[in-house]
């Protein structure tokens, strides 16, 4: 080998990553002596390739490979260029072939007078048919740490000077590799942080958990839903009515899972520009008039990307994350490098999205696509026996906060609550209560409702009497868990709580379970 001096100044005066890859294997790759030059680079494992992979049954540890970023050389038979980074090779298990081995034990190789009967040879043909005599390997090693493998086969004897200058080069490659990934990390980390930020700033007021309150069948299996879902690395699709709760049920799905450790990304559809979507969903790599740029797949890298209001995207920018969705993969801008997506999605959408399919504003394809688990959240006036619960605790917080201990809620002020139809669900009924408690006095013994104008909005004044849905079918659980509690849980037979009720026992069972009533003892 030459000396590598002018190529480690050369190494100094680049600007990017990619430049020094590139500049170390075309220099290495066209000596006269080497007929290829590749560098691997050891990051985690996409395990949508691990199963295409030729080296899956060898793989000791799934969670980790070596992936192929750059290669130089020319074929001294047919004149070909080996600079593609998609062959056989793209990729190596630790501990398999050669360059495997080297990422394993942290040492140097150095083969001399290679054969292609040797057994870590994977093409004979071609080690003869290029005339290989020998291979030189070294890890690239940052404190302890191997970061990746620089690999060159040549057509010529090397001697032991050859692989200490490969040495040379690998620890600068090392070192900058290591400065990079953490630089990209800290910007990783600060564009997160931005994306928390803008979102607790659009969802100034926002619940926490708030809206996932409740005791009625509709929430118990929600939450049930949540917990069965959670851990299932596949897009949610999350539906309801504004102020029903989507964000905390993406919330929910992520502390639950396997990404809880990881960021949550949440991202409003509605407030990313056409014309930004690309910079701003997969990123920008650094140019003469801007920045390099983390997109929202990146930030969202090892944990989850919550995309709210998916129904604002346009047209084209839905083909465009049909296509990642599709491939697993994303490019930056200015960058023809594909990036293996790796965060959970999650999306939610305010509006009917088979309707918008009907009228030509949302792709099919891209619905199923998100669709592969459908989560509905239930409008506060399908639960409205959770009202009374979910209005204590919203009045028990405003009243500490505005020092107002007096408040109560009276039976009054709760029949007052239950004539509204809350068109904006618990948030509205959260900001409802918010404005009572403003407007009531500090020696006040309940809200202040008259100034809310519920009964204009909501239903009329019902005469005594006359009850709601929600209030029937409360009336018709207690009717039910009174009879059982009359038969000693008792459902079949004539002491059953079925002939009590003269009902079909069967029916009986399928009332029980809508109201989510323990099944009793259900013998004669």
């Amino acid at each position: 080998m030459q000396d590598v001096q002018n190529l480690l100044l050369d190494m100094a005066r680049c600007r990017t990553l990619e430049e020094i890859f590139d500049l170390v294997a075309s220099t290495l790759g066209c000596l006269p002596d080497v007929a290829l030059c590749r560098i691997w680079l050891q990051e985690q494992a996409d395990p949508t390739l691990c199963s295409s992979c030729r080296q899956f049954y060898d793989c000791r540890d799934h969670r980790r490979c070596l992936r192929l970023v750059v290669s130089a050389g020319r074929s001294q038979v047919s004149d070909t260029s080996w600079t593609q980074l998609d062959g056989a090779h793209r990729r190596f298990a630790l501990g398999c072939g050669k360059v495997g081995l080297i990422a394993a034990s942290g040492e140097a190789f150095h083969v001399s007078d290679v054969s292609p009967d040797m057994p870590w040879v994977t093409d004979p043909d071609w080690i003869a048919r290029e005339n290989i005599r020998d291979f030189l390997g070294q890890p690239l090693l940052y404190r302890g740490q191997v970061l990746g493998v620089l690999a060159m086969f040549c057509r010529s004897s090397q001697s032991p000077q050859a692989l200490n200058q490969l040495r040379l080069v690998a620890d600068y490659l090392a070192v900058s590799l290591a400065n990079a990934q953490s630089f990209a990390e800290l910007h990783r980390l600060q564009r997160r942080l931005e994306l928390e930020n803008s979102y607790l700033k659009n969802e100034s007021g926002a619940p926490s958990g708030d809206l996932l309150l409740g005791e009625s069948p509709a929430m118990r299996a929600l939450r049930e839903r949540i917990r069965q879902i959670a851990c299932a690395d596949v897009p949610v699709l999350i539906t309801g009515e504004s102020g029903t709760g989507k964000s905390v049920a993406a919330a929910a799905i992520h502390t639950q899972s396997l990404a809880a450790g990881g960021p949550l990304v949440k991202v409003h559809c509605a407030a990313v520009a056409p014309e930004h979507f690309s910079r701003e969903f997969f990123g920008a790599t650094p140019a003469a008039e801007q920045p390099a740029q983390i997109g929202f797949f990146e930030a969202a890298a090892h944990g989850t990307l919550f995309l709210a209001g998916i129904d604002a995207l346009p047209l084209p920018q839905q083909a465009a994350l049909l296509q990642t969705l599709q491939e697993r993969a994303y490019t930056r801008e200015g960058d023809a490098r594909p990036r293996p997506v790796r965060a959970r999605l999650l999306a939610a959408a305010g509006r009917e999205l088979q309707s918008l399919m009907r009228d030509g504003l949302f792709r099919e394809d891209l619905y199923y696509r998100l669709n592969v688990v459908p989560l509905a959240m239930p409008p506060l006036r399908e639960r409205m026996e959770d009202l009374p619960l979910l209005a204590a605790h919203f009045l028990d917080a405003f009243k500490k906060r505005f020092h107002k201990p007096r408040l109560r809620l009276t039976a009054a002020a709760l029949r007052v609550l239950r004539r509204h139809d809350w068109p904006g669900n618990v948030r509205e009924l959260k900001n409802a209560l918010l404005r009572a408690v403003l407007a009531s006095s500090d020696e006040a013994a309940e809200p202040d409702l008259s100034a809310l104008g519920l009964h204009a909005r909501g239903a009329l004044p019902r005469p005594d009497g006359i009850l709601t849905e929600s209030q029937m079918r409360a009336l018709q659980r207690d009717n039910i868990l009174a009879a059982l509690r009359y038969c000693n849980n008792r459902i079949y037979g004539p002491r059953g709580a079925a002939a009590l009720l003269q009902i079909n026992p069967t029916t009986l069972c399928s009332r029980m379970k809508k109201f989510g009533l323990p099944s009793g003892d259900k013998d004669a």
